[in-house]
């Protein structure tokens, strides 16, 4: 998890140097904004309310955003990247790594893909559905998990408790 993350930790800086979009848009907040083709496309929304859409590239697809953000990230050659704070609905899949991070009250779903490794705020919750390899969320705070069709999902919380298994493919932090 640390290696995609510190992956992550890199996209979100070259984001910063270079912004692309294909979309006409600015990327303003409330504004849509979509990156794709060539080999690497960032994203940043200056503000909230953005609907960002990043896919079909060589290499690497990121996003950054501020609160109440939709996010998809997907068919990126190597990594797929997003970064958002409160109340984001996250959709990664379709590329060799998932790398999210996002505040409190998110939505994420990594999916058809072999690897996702996730940092998520309090009251979030994650699906991860066919993730082939390992499916790695740290939760900061109560949060849900639900692992449909993925082998190996290592949920950890934020008190060093243990995740609480609910249901078969279900698990909490804080209570089920």
């Amino acid at each position: 998890m640390r290696h995609v993350l510190a992956a992550l930790g890199f996209f979100l800086i070259c984001l910063f140097c270079s912004i692309g979009c294909t979309s006409g848009d600015n990327c303003s907040s409330g504004g849509h904004c979509e990156c794709s083709g060539g080999d690497q496309c960032f994203l940043g929304c200056d503000g909230d309310h953005c609907d960002q859409d990043c896919h079909s590239v060589g290499s690497l697809c990121g996003t950054v955003c501020g609160d109440d953000c939709n996010s998809r990230c997907r068919d990126a050659g190597s990594v797929c990247s997003e970064s958002c704070g409160a109340r984001c609905t996250l959709d990664c899949g379709h590329t060799p790594t998932c790398g999210v991070q996002c505040g409190d009250n998110c939505h994420l779903t990594c999916h058809d893909t072999p690897e996702c490794a996730a940092e998520v705020g309090p009251n979030s919750d994650v699906t991860c559905q066919s993730v082939g390899t390992i499916c790695q969320v740290k939760c900061n705070g109560n949060c849900t998990v639900q692992c449909t069709n993925t082998p190996n999902c290592q949920i950890s919380c934020a008190d060093n408790a243990d995740a609480t298994q609910c249901e078969p493919g279900r698990y909490a932090c804080g209570g089920c």
